[in-house]
């Protein structure tokens, strides 16, 4: 006879019913992971499944691939690591383009 584990968590039931801590009824995955799910349903009545809520995989991922760098003053990004998608925003514009090309454009528009 197993026992059946049951949370309730913002007016919906989860059941666990083989006693693994990643089995739970419905869906599967980590409890915590199961909660973000449940609040991320009832916030946007959008359902994300479980493991896109595992919080180790998506630190390592953005900081492997964002990038930032300080020039003349302004900031300059990348937020997904591709050569040709740097941007920074340059008197309340936005400047959009690869590393060279914006740092060329810089030293043209901006004199100090």
């Amino acid at each position: 006879m197993t026992i059946k584990k049951r949370l309730f968590h913002r007016g919906y039931i989860v059941e666990n019913s083989t006693g693994l801590t990643s089995d739970w009824k419905t869906v599967k995955g980590m409890i915590n992971n199961i909660k973000k799910s449940v609040d991320w349903w009832c916030e946007t009545k959008a359902f994300m499944p479980p493991e896109r809520f595992d919080t180790h995989r998506q630190t390592m991922k953005s900081s492997l691939i964002a990038h930032s760098e300080q020039y003349k003053g302004i900031v300059l990004r990348n937020d997904n690591g591709k050569n040709n998608e740097w941007y920074a925003l340059v008197r309340g514009q936005l400047v959009k383009g690869d590393l060279v090309s914006i740092k060329k454009y810089l030293d043209k528009a901006i004199t100090f």
